[in-house]
């Protein structure tokens, strides 16, 4: 009999909601907003799906979002946190921290081209879509080299974990906004060295 190929599972996590605006991109290089009290209670209940699971390790965004996002993870789980850079969300250059209605005002031209295609336009200062990708991809990959066969969670942000599933799914980088990632919801996917498996998406819990 055949035995089967051991993978390594990958608990992507995104971090609960932080005291931010929603209608505003972030600027990471500026600010570092904490999570609210429903943003808590969101990487809790995170926490609450993932304790028993057996995590090896516990890899995190720096920033204070996710940070919290991870520290409830690891207060359930006994895993230590590991944080990475690579794992941070996508810089928009002289967007950064701007209403999107101040940059349909300010640059329409621009913001009309990033609407019309968002994957290869890239606001000046910014990091094209495909660098974004290949630095989380780098993540991902030393990841697993590192703990092939193990359980891992990794508390990361919309963007990135969009893209490690495009890439784990072999997607088109045109569909990556198809995916649907909730605050602290909870995404597996088994990594393996013939294919990738989905094996749940969107996951969210309550204690």
């Amino acid at each position: 009999m055949r035995e089967k190929e051991k993978t390594t599972s990958i608990l992507f996590v995104r971090h609960g909601q932080a005291d931010f605006p929603q209608d505003r991109l972030y600027c990471d290089e500026r600010e570092d907003p904490p999570l609210t009290a429903e943003g808590l209670l969101q990487a809790q209940r995170a926490a609450a799906l993932l304790e028993g699971q057996s995590i090896d390790a516990i890899y995190s965004s720096p920033m204070q979002r996710t940070r919290t996002t991870a520290e409830q993870i690891a207060a359930r789980c006994g895993a230590q946190v590991i944080f990475d850079p690579k794992l941070k969300e996508r810089p928009f250059g002289i967007w950064d921290g701007l209403y999107f209605d101040a940059i349909a005002r300010d640059y329409p031209e621009q913001f009309q081209a990033w609407k019309k295609d968002p994957v290869s336009f890239v606001p000046e200062g910014g990091e094209p879509i495909h660098a974004h990708m290949e630095r989380v991809k780098m993540a991902i990959r030393q990841i697993v080299e590192n703990h092939r066969g193990r359980r891992i969670a990794v508390v990361s942000h919309v963007g990135p974990i969009r893209m490690c599933l495009t890439d784990a799914l072999e997607m088109p980088l045109t569909s990556y906004r198809r995916l649907t990632i909730d605050y602290a919801s909870v995404t597996r996917v088994d990594y393996g060295s013939k294919q990738n498996n989905l094996v749940y998406m969107n996951i969210s819990g309550k204690v």
